[in-house]
């Protein structure tokens, strides 16, 4: 539950679209949050769109870095909520996203347009 809960924090912490590489303009956004400049160019975790600093990358089975998901969604290999869907992880994240300031249809829009393109939930073949 405590990885859940994290997981969901992570999302919170995105408040923009996000893609592998995305750029963040320095100014402010449009929901007044500031944004650092140097998260111009900083990858975002595929999974919850949490930004990457190097202390937050998930680790592979072998226990290398993993380049695409933060630690709090991957580690040694496997999700840490391995059957949570895309839906799920709106509805749990919208709560976290209001509790910090963000009204309930914002949050929603914002997660409904920015985490379906993360490679997480990308349909598979």
């Amino acid at each position: 539950m405590k990885k859940l809960i994290l997981i969901l924090a992570c999302v919170s912490i995105c408040t923009l679209g996000c893609n592998q590489k995305t750029a963040v303009p320095s100014e402010q956004t449009q929901n007044n949050i500031e944004v650092e400049g140097d998260m111009a160019d900083m990858s975002f975790c595929q999974s919850c769109c949490m930004p990457m600093a190097d202390d937050l990358y998930g680790t592979n089975a072998d226990g290398t870095l993993n380049n695409d998901y933060c630690k709090y969604c991957y580690a040694w290999g496997e999700f840490s909520a391995p059957n949570l869907t895309l839906e799920g992880m709106i509805q749990m994240c919208i709560p976290f996203m209001v509790n910090r300031g963000m009204l309930e249809e914002d949050a929603r829009m914002i997660l409904e347009s920015s985490l379906p393109t993360l490679k997480r939930w990308q349909p598979t073949e």
